[in-house]
């Protein structure tokens, strides 16, 4: 990949997705600690009830910019997201007919009905 020349690049759409929290993580925390001072207040986070909230967003960018950004506020299937948001996008970056989709590993990237 690295030996490909500057037209190659210029015609690729990178696209991810990303969750924003509210208040930091939604997963595990470390805390490090010397024994027996598991209850010391320095060692302890905050909670927020009901988790506090989030959003999750997907965007792609190009060689020629960025474009948008779209709030997934519902369930969408990863081909939905496609076909309502990557052709508007393509077209805005100037590389509508000869653009080519990058995308991570995550499985929903990778099952056989979203294969482009």
């Amino acid at each position: 990949m690295v030996d490909k020349d500057i037209s190659f690049w210029e015609s690729i759409i990178f696209v991810d997705e990303s969750k924003f929290n509210i208040f930091g993580s939604d997963g595990r925390i470390s805390v490090w600690r010397k024994p027996n001072e598991e209850l010391n207040p320095k060692n302890l986070l905050p909670t927020v009830k009901h988790g506090g909230g989030g959003i999750m967003v997907c965007g792609c960018f190009a060689t020629s910019g960025m474009e948008n950004l779209v709030s997934l506020k519902i369930i969408w299937t990863n081909i939905s997201i496609l076909k309502e948001n990557l052709k508007i996008s393509s077209q805005k970056l100037g590389i509508q007919n000869t653009f080519k989709l990058f995308q991570d590993n995550d499985p929903k990237h990778t099952a056989l009905n979203v294969r482009l």
